[in-house]
């Protein structure tokens, strides 16, 4: 090897060490700080929905944002504020699959079965074979005593995605109900 290479590749073995110091520096900076004592780290579900409502208000209708909104509402069993999220999210795109879903399950924990039903229902009618929406009416129907549609309902997922979780979640639904 010649000097010149020699220095070449010196040089670039020394740039990349400090590259790797540079990052390892960075990350310590960036950091968050660690809880005094006496004192409770900061709510992180709080801290996102506070960060997301500000780039909700750059991005009003922002279908992702929404969507993540709705699903720190439904974690925190905030149901009424979910279903005005996921609303807004379908009014500017009506074919969320996601958000339609979401939707199905929030009617449902409020007790609205015919929301509940008709969002779910609204998937099948582009999408038939989706297991996820075929698992959800099942079980609708099932806990309202339905067992004949619920059986329907839950072969049809699993035919559709046997070993999907909705798959899975159907055949022990029919397991239990005798389907």
């Amino acid at each position: 090897m010649n000097q010149k290479t020699v220095i070449l590749a010196v040089s670039g073995l020394c740039l990349l060490a400090l590259g790797g110091i540079w990052l390892v520096l960075d990350r310590k900076n960036s950091a968050p700080p660690a809880a005094e004592a006496g004192t409770s780290a900061p709510n992180n579900a709080a801290h996102e929905r506070a960060m997301l409502e500000q780039q909700l208000a750059k991005k009003p209708g922002h279908a992702p944002i929404l969507l993540r909104l709705a699903q720190l509402s439904i974690a925190q069993n905030q149901f009424e504020d979910a279903r005005r999220k996921l609303e807004q999210l379908l009014r500017s795109e009506p074919g969320h699959v996601e958000a339609r879903l979401e939707l199905g399950r929030v009617c449902y924990e409020l007790n609205d079965m015919a929301c509940a039903t008709k969002e779910t229902e609204s998937i099948l009618a582009t999408n038939p074979d989706n297991p996820d929406a075929l698992y959800n009416l099942g079980a609708i129907h099932a806990n309202a005593g339905r067992m004949d549609q619920a059986r329907q309902y839950w072969k049809k997922a699993v035919q559709s995605a046997a070993s999907s979780d909705s798959g899975k979640k159907a055949r022990a639904g029919l397991q239990k109900i005798g389907g």
